[in-house]
This record gives structure tokens, sequence and C-alpha cells, in this order.
């Protein structure tokens, strides 16, 4: 074994993981024939000529490549290594396979990395070489590997290092992915910049290293890039809203350089309160008086301490060295690298684009390989979204019906579909509103089945599926409250779902399942006016109790961030 496992921090999972029972049901009948929109193009520039990129997956991961073969390998290669080092360093993440479709767009040709900033700022686009983009249900990690140097807040430059850029999102997303709120912004920036610093062959791992100026300047070491600059304040430094560059050029230095202070240097005497701040940091604001009631000292003796720890950093850092005779780490499958189609080149640039703000641009990268005959699945689900977002609802429709008979892989789409349905069906009625019947509950009902056993897994499923059943004329089955049930299970932060869940359980007979579901909120909300809310829902339970719940109960929520325990 290369490696023994070092606790690093706790950052605490997202409860749960989505249950599922039974198998997909077709949202649309496979003999449906769907009329999809049109476009006409008016105006040459929407139909640019097809893009020449590759294409390869990794599990839980597209990546969209117009590297070079040889480099697109090389990186994927180097990303399952890596992989693999977190899992040995950080065993918490080998539960890290993402729930959320996840895509890795590597540019190396020309400007493809500047499309994905938002505006065509020439300055921004010489100050960062990797983009991290998401919402509630999307990833994209975006790396510019055709950039030579990067440019520092102060117009000073360093050799720009794609590999260090991806690393540094990459540690973000799994930050994000597994910590149960997200952490203050100069600890989850600290924490990146440690990780991203890691050093590993197949042979070995170095973690929390820095160069020294004799063995040579890594990039992003913090020691060179602070190096006769002056520092933040503190204040600003643990401000709850991250600061621009302008504002603070070497902000993300400086957090690095905090954390590593108090994790590895100076005989690790600062780690103790480093864990009593963080906790609390995660409780109440940060002031001057609560850093002094951890560490002893003010801001300004911790600003002296800063400015002589980048001058000469005294620390310790984790290495590990295969034994003799042994292998070290796996050698990574080789991907299946192949030319990337039409549809996968306009879906995940288009989404990333969405994601990076850029609508208009991201909505022509969607819609030209759609002109130009593309009836992918996956492309007609994202273009079915792109155009509910427009407000386009009809089109919109159109696209998600398509998609759900072509089984789409795409939760959201799914989910969508359902709503844009259930909105039809009440328009049918007299004052718009009115109850569902037994054949439109159904219809609704259908893509949702399907949403449930797609990634991600989505609360809002489980509060449509209440609306549904709230407004249908059909009385739910014993296997229809076990699918709420699961949404309880997968929730169990999520104390208004927990509340409603348990008021259909009272409402429909399940009174034994409610009673469990009132006693988890009664237990477990935060906030008093939310345990009252049970309180009263408990007072509406028939006594005595029915029996106990089928299957297990949501699991108890785990305490908000405690972060992180000593290093071994």
């Amino acid at each position: 074994m290369l490696y023994r496992p070092i606790v690093l921090l706790a950052l605490v999972l997202a409860p749960g993981a989505l249950g599922t029972r039974g198998a997909a049901v077709d949202s649309t009948p496979g003999d449906e024939i769907i009329e999809l929109p049109k476009f006409i193009v008016t105006d040459s520039r929407v139909l640019p000529l097809p893009e020449a990129w590759r294409y390869a997956k990794i599990p839980g991961f597209e990546i969209l490549s117009n590297a070079s073969a040889r480099e697109t390998a090389r990186f994927a290669r180097d990303f399952q290594m890596l992989q693999e080092v977190v899992s040995g360093i950080w065993p918490a993440a080998r539960l890290a396979t993402p729930v959320v479709p996840t895509s890795l767009v590597l540019c190396a040709r020309g400007n493809s990395f500047n499309v994905f900033l938002p505006g065509d700022s020439v300055r921004e686009s010489l100050q960062m070489n990797s983009l991290f983009l998401q919402d509630d249900e999307r990833v994209a990690i975006v790396i510019d590997f055709a950039l030579n140097e990067l440019q520092l807040g102060d117009g000073t430059t360093e050799a720009s290092d794609p590999y260090r850029a991806f690393y540094l999102q990459y540690f973000r997303f799994l930050i994000r992915r597994m910590s149960a709120q997200p952490p203050p912004p100069w600890l989850e920036e600290g924490l990146v910049q440690l990780f991203a610093s890691v050093d590993f062959n197949k042979k070995m791992i170095d973690f929390a290293k820095i160069g020294d100026g004799f063995g040579g300047w890594r990039t992003g070491d913090f020691n060179q890039r602070l190096a006769e600059r002056g520092l933040v304040p503190m204040a600003t430094l643990f401000s709850p809203v991250r600061p621009s560059q302008d504002e603070a050029p070497f902000w993300d230095s400086q957090a690095y350089e905090f954390v590593h202070l108090c994790l590895y240097g100076e005989g690790k005497r600062y780690q103790k309160p480093f864990l009593q701040f963080v906790n609390r940091a995660g409780r109440e604001p940060v002031t001057e008086a609560m850093f002094q009631e951890c560490f002893g000292m003010s801001y300004k003796e911790m600003e002296l301490e800063l400015r002589s720890y980048a001058g000469f950093t005294a620390y310790q850092y984790i290495q590990f060295r295969a034994k003799k005779g042994t292998k070290g780490l796996d050698e990574p499958p080789a991907i299946q690298l192949r030319d990337a189609t039409d549809a996968e080149v306009g879906r995940i640039k288009g989404e990333a684009l969405s994601l990076a703000g850029n609508a208009d641009s991201a909505h022509n990268a969607l819609i030209a390989p759609y002109i130009r005959g593309s009836r992918d699945p996956q492309l007609l689900a994202a273009l079915g979204l792109s155009e509910l977002a427009s407000g386009q609802t009809e089109r919109a429709r159109k696209f998600l019906e398509a998609a759900a008979q072509a089984k789409a892989v795409r939760a959201r789409a799914y989910l969508e579909l359902a709503r844009l349905r259930y909105a039809a069906a009440q328009a049918q009625s007299a004052d718009g509103t009115g109850p569902l019947n037994s054949e439109q509950t159904t219809q609704v009902l259908q893509p949702l089945l399907t949403a449930r056993t797609q990634p991600p897994p989505m609360r809002e499923m489980y509060e449509f599926l209440l609306d549904v059943w709230a407004h249908s004329t059909m009385v739910p089955t014993r296997a229809d409250y076990d699918l709420l049930l699961d949404g309880a299970r997968a929730f169990p932060r999520q104390f208004p779902l927990i509340y409603r869940t348990a008021e259909f359980g009272i409402q429909y007979g399940f009174a034994g399942d409610a009673a469990r579901l009132v006693e988890h909120g009664l237990k477990y909300a935060p906030t008093p006016e939310g345990k009252e809310l049970f309180a009263q829902l408990k007072t509406k339970l028939p006594a005595p109790s029915a029996p106990a719940l089928s299957g297990p109960a949501p699991s108890a929520p785990t305490p908000t961030p405690a972060v992180p325990t000593a290093p071994r």
C-alpha cells in the first residue's frame, strides 16, 4: 500500500442517498408521434460550422476536449490517479462519485476558453485559467490549456499550470459535494489550495508541501506569491462574501497560508485553536473577539505571524513512498477516446455556457446541432430545459416529450415535463385550478416515476408529488406513500417536506409512518417554531399509534461542519 489514510478534515456529508423502488415507467407511449418544433435559420451566425472536439467518459464525468488525443489521454490518466490518491489521503471522498452530471471541458485552441467567461474582457481571460460552474443540478469545470502565463492581481505573472488549475476546481467540487452546508469562503479556499498542492506519481505522494526557493517554487505557492506583498486585513480574510480580485488581489493565497499555518506550521501549535475557531465559525459570525478567544491573539498579532510565515516557512508535510518491491498506485484503465458527436459538443458546451451566464451563446450552441438534424435524446432534454428557462413553454414541452419518449437520462427533464403536464391538465378545468382526474394524475405521475430513478435526487420532485396528490381525485395507495417516504429519508433536513409527508400520512391513514416522521421533526427541527408545528401535528395522530414505519426512518441530521481533526 502506497499510503495510509490521513484525517485532514471532517466535512459533513449531505445525508442519505436516494433510495429507489421498482423500474422506470415510460413517460410517453412508445408509439406516439411527437411533432418537434421547427426553426427557420434567418441569420448565418446562428448556425456555425460543427466544431471538432474529442469525447470520453470516466465514471461520473464526461470529458469534452479540443486538446490533442495524447494530451487528453494524459489528462484522463492523471485525473484517475488523482482520484485514487484522494481516496487514500481523504477516505470520505470514496463516497464522492458525483450524483450530479459533471462535465470537464479542456480548451486548448484559440480562444475556446474565453467564450465561457462572462463578457469578453481580455483582462479576465489573462487572470484565470479555470472556471467552476454549477447550479443545483449540474456542474462544469472548464480548463484553459492554451494560456502560457497567468496574470496575478498586481500585474505580475507566473506560469499557467492547467493541471493545478483543474485540481483547484476538482477539490472545490468535492468539498461542496461533501459539505452539509457551504463552508465559509476563506475556509473553502484555504482547503482547496491545500489539496491542490498535492504532488504524486505511481511511487510517491507529497501532501501540503510548498517550494522553498532552493528546491524550486511551484505554481501557486503562497510563500512565493505573498513574499514582499502586503496582506489583506484579517477582517477582510474572514469576510462572509469572497472579495473580488480588485478588492483583495492575493486573498486566496492568504487563505491558503492561514490554513496551512494552522494545520502544518510552527510545530502544529495552532491546530487545536484552529479546530475551535472553525467550529465556532460554522455557528456564529467571525469577529476579532471570537478569534482572540480561540487563538489567544489579536488580528494584528496573527497578521505579523503570517508575514513571518511567508518569509520563513517552518512546517511539516506528509510524504508517502511505495515500499521496495511494491507497485504503488494502480495504473488506471485507458479511456475510450473518440470524436465527439455534434450533439455532444452542442449539449456540453451549451450547458456550460448557460451555467456561466452566457444565455444567448448557450442557446446557439444547443440549437445548432438540432437544426443540422441531430435528435439525440440528451440534446432534446437540454433543449427542452433551455426553452423552458426562456419562457417558451410550448416548444419546451415538445422537446421534453420527445426526450422522454427516447428515454433520455435527465431527471430534471422528467420533473419539468410532469409540471407542464400538470399545468395543462389544470388549464382544462373551468377555473384553471380544478382537480386532476385519475387519467390526468397518471399522466403527470409517469415522468416522476422515471425521474426518481435518475441522478441527482431532487427535493423538488417529492414536493411536487405532494402537490399532485393534493389536487387529485385519486386515493393514494401504500406504494404511493412509500414513494413519498423515500423523499423523507433522502432529505431528512428538509423539515417542510417532512412535515407535509407526515400530514399526508395522517390524512390518508398511514398514521404509523406519520408518527415516526412527527417524532423526527420534534427531535431535529432546528427552530422552536418548527418544533411547535410538529407538536401541533402530533395532536392529530390517532391514539394509540399504528405500527412502526415500514422500512428505515429518516436518518438523524448530521451536525454542521466540524472541521478538521488533526492530521496524523
